[in-house]
This record gives structure tokens, C-alpha cells and sequence, in this order.
């Protein structure tokens, strides 16, 4: 157990000390749980069967289990176990991505055709496994693209299914930024900077995982062309992803997306569309759409689901934005 990595990260957040004892103790619980008792690594090495075991033998309520697992989601942040972090999601429900994605078909196409849609791949919940969700994704988006205009489809899709709001702290400190500097080139130095930050002090300022980001002002941050940001996604598993040696594998790495990733490793027939990453498209509008508070155009230029090795986005910008050279 990283016991100095959690208690690290929880200090740079900010959180107060009483709480980053408790997830402390969280975590501990469950890491003797499991070298005690389950004869296995601890809990860096821990799966989903593990953590259900320990929740099953756990004399808690409701209340202080839903307590731990944010504090073990926490860990997985902490020490970078993405294994874990997906784990304590399924466990936690987390992400109301389906009931949002249900939410802005019935705005576009009404109940009949939305329960129609959403029918087409059979039952699905937000907790299913990341093999169920691409076997649905790729029958739901089949019926989508069959019923509904490319248009709308990309509508639905880029409509923030992940319902980040545009007016987060985060995103309001970037809107401070772009109107006190008067440059939205500012803005894009500074979120560069900061994810190579974020990459040096977790991989090292000499690593191939920080010069791949120093290289690339697209990641995470963005690069201006005339009134275009081209945004491009961080690897999912950057040190992965950049050790693969065929693009298959690469692009494995590289997807983010629980609802498709599976499908990456099918044949192209069995692929889910490349058009669902509108979804992705849409992630990455909305820090723009909170500086320039309306709403934007994004189109997907490269894609993992198209045979590319990367995700980038173009996101159109307003015609009054500022912008110096």
C-alpha cells in the first residue's frame, strides 16, 4: 500500500485532514483485508472480485461503503491504477452518461424512437462490463445512424452526454484567464503547461511520457490554427501507449472510452461507427464553451474507431474571440 502517494494527493486538493485520515484507514482496511484474508498482493493488486469480497464481509451500512469506495477511487487517482479507478466506477454506478445519452434522444427524436434505439443492442446498464457496453454500442449506433440524419446524430452525440458543466471552478478560472489576458493563446500556454506538469511530477521531466506531451501542445490543452483549436485526448495508458509496437495495440492504449474500447481489438465489421466519437468531441467543447459562454462546433479529425492512432478535435471558435499573435 502507497500510503504517502494517497495522502499526497488528497493534501494537493485541498482536502481537510480529518477526511484524508479517514480514506487513509479506508484504504488500510481493505489492503489487510486482503493480504490477510484473501492470500493475494494487497490492494495495488486487487480486481473487482476483491473489492466485492471485502464490501460483502463488511459489517457497514450503505452509506460508509459508497464513503470507502470514493476513498479508494481516490488511491487509484493517487497511484495512477486506472484498473482500480474503472473498478470502484462500476461498483459506484458512477457517470450518468446512459441516462443523459437517454435524456437528449427524447429531446431529438422523441420517446418511441429513443426506446427503439436504446432497444437495439438489448438491455444495458451503466455499470455493465466495457465487453457488454461495445457489443450495445455498436447495435445502438447502428439503429441511430439508420433512423436519424447525419446531422442529428452529430447533435445528439456532441450535446455533453457527460454533463460537465461549463461553469465548474476550473472552467470559470479559465474564463478569467482569457479576459484578463486578452488572449485565448494564453489560455491554451497554460493548460500545456500544466498537463506537462501533471506528466513530469508523475512520470519524470526526463521520461518518454513527458516528452511526448512536451512535444504536443494538442493534448489535453489545445493549438490554434486561424479560428480552430485542434484538441487531442492523453493516451489512456500513455506509457502503454507509447511502448506498443503495432497501431492496433496503440489504439487500445489510447481509448479513453469504456462504451467502445472492447470493440478496438474486433474486426472492422464488428467496430462500433466512428461517428460516437462526437461524444468525445463533445468532452472537449465545453471548457471553450465556458470561457466564451455559447455554444461551439466541434468535428472529429482523427479517430481511434477511424484506423487513426489518436484522437483530435477541431473546435470552432466564435468570430469576436480574442486573439493575439
Amino acid at each position: 500500500m502507497q500510503e504517502g502517494k494517497l495522502r499526497t494527493y488528497l493534501k494537493s486538493k485541498k482536502t481537510k485532514e480529518s477526511t484524508v485520515d479517514e480514506y487513509t484507514i479506508y484504504v488500510r482496511k481493505i489492503n489487510d483485508f486482503l493480504l490477510d484474508k484473501m492470500n493475494s498482493q494487497g490492494v495495488d493488486k486487487s480486481y473487482l472480485k476483491d473489492i466485492q469480497a471485502f464490501l460483502k464481509q463488511w459489517k457497514a451500512d450503505e452509506k460508509e461503503k459508497q464513503v470507502f469506495l470514493y476513498a479508494l477511487k481516490s488511491y487509484g487517482l493517487a497511484t495512477n491504477n486506472r484498473n482500480m479507478i474503472t473498478n470502484v466506477n462500476r461498483l459506484l454506478g458512477k457517470g450518468p452518461w446512459l441516462d443523459r445519452f437517454k435524456e437528449t434522444l427524447d429531446e431529438f427524436v422523441g420517446k418511441e424512437l429513443r426506446r427503439k434505439i436504446i432497444d437495439a443492442g438489448g438491455p444495458i446498464k451503466q455499470s455493465a462490463s466495457t465487453a457488454k457496453k461495445a457489443v450495445w454500442t455498436k447495435c445502438m449506433m447502428d439503429c441511430l445512424e439508420a433512423n436519424v440524419d447525419e446531422k442529428t446524430c452529430k447533435k445528439i452525440l456532441t450535446s455533453n452526454l457527460h454533463f460537465k458543466s461549463p461553469k465548474s471552478p476550473s472552467f470559470k478560472k479559465l474564463k478569467r484567464m482569457y479576459e484578463k489576458a486578452g488572449n485565448i493563446n494564453d489560455v491554451l500556454k497554460y493548460l500545456h503547461e500544466k498537463w506537462k506538469k501533471r506528466i513530469g511530477d508523475r512520470y519524470g521531466y526526463d521520461s518518454p511520457e513527458y516528452k511526448y506531451v512536451e512535444a504536443d501542445p494538442t493534448i489535453e490543452a489545445g493549438k490554434r490554427e486561424g479560428p480552430i483549436v485542434y484538441v487531442s485526448k492523453i493516451p489512456y495508458q500513455i506509457k502503454e501507449f507509447l511502448e506498443a509496437e503495432d497501431g492496433e495495440a496503440k489504439r487500445y492504449r489510447y481509448c479513453h472510452c469504456g462504451w467502445v474500447r472492447d470493440s478496438l481489438k474486433k474486426s472492422d465489421r464488428e467496430k462500433v461507427s466512428p461517428t460516437f466519437c462526437n461524444c468525445s468531441g463533445g468532452w472537449h467543447k465545453v471548457p471553450f464553451e465556458g470561457i466564451f459562454e455559447q455554444s461551439l462546433e466541434v468535428d472529429v479529425v482523427k479517430s481511434v474507431l477511424k484506423g487513426d492512432e489518436i484522437c483530435t478535435f477541431a473546435i470552432h471558435l466564435p468570430e469576436k474571440v480574442i486573439i493575439k499573435k
